[in-house]
């Protein structure tokens, strides 16, 4: 009955520590899009950069910013990782395009914010992905043996 017990503890907080992790990486994303994106704004202020050319930096910085997220998201965690980078891109596009619908005042659904969201998913995926399999374990010092 203890083990049960202890084990139902464990699960609950690799669940909050989970959900806090994931909460963080959809920070740190917006850390990184929001300065970029104001740097961006400032550049276009005073330069004549061809409008044709925006949307793919956008889309960039957006890409970038939630493979960052999704990678760390994972830093927590020993599986699964394309999971929590999927639901971290996730997030990010679903408050994107909450924030953006309010401020526009149009919340439909069309297929470039459908395009936006798989795009989000799947590179905070590739983010997770990444960061599981390229995480550092700790070495074991072999200069102890001898």
């Amino acid at each position: 009955m203890i083990n049960k017990t202890s084990q139902s503890a464990k699960n609950i907080m690799s669940e909050h520590a989970n959900a806090l992790s994931i909460a963080k990486a959809i920070l740190i994303s917006y850390l990184i899009t929001i300065p970029v994106f104001a740097i961006f704004a400032y550049i276009l202020t005073f330069t004549d950069f061809p409008q044709k050319y925006i949307p793919t930096f956008v889309i960039i910085t957006t890409i970038l910013s939630v493979v960052i997220a999704g990678w760390s998201s994972t830093k927590y965690i020993r599986s699964k990782g394309w999971l929590n980078g999927g639901i971290v891109g996730f997030a990010y596009m679903l408050l994107l395009f909450l924030l953006s619908s309010s401020t526009y005042g149009d919340f439909s659904i069309n297929m470039h914010i459908v395009t936006m969201f798989v795009i989000g998913t799947l590179t905070g995926s590739i983010g997770g992905i990444l960061g599981i399999n390229l995480k550092k374990e700790p070495r074991i010092n072999k200069m102890k043996n001898f």
